[in-house]
């Protein structure tokens, strides 16, 4: 995925608020991620399933800062 595919798919306004958006969901939503919402609804997760989300979560937004951030 290139930087510009990451602004566009997240709806950011450039690079800077794409790295913004980022940093704050890996310093705020990842961690307190508590349940996946689907179509069909939520779908509940034990709270083992809840801890692997997060460690998930935090893993794929750290790569994705890595990629933005490369481009400064």
């Amino acid at each position: 995925m290139t930087p510009t595919d990451i602004v566009m798919d997240i709806g950011a306004t450039g690079l800077v608020d794409a790295i913004e958006r980022t940093r704050y969901a890996l310093a705020k939503q990842a961690f307190s991620a508590d349940e996946v919402t689907t179509n069909y609804g939520p779908l509940v997760l034990t709270d083992r399933e809840r801890a692997e989300l997060r460690a998930y979560l935090a893993r794929i937004l750290v790569r994705r800062l890595e990629i933005l951030e490369a481009q400064l």
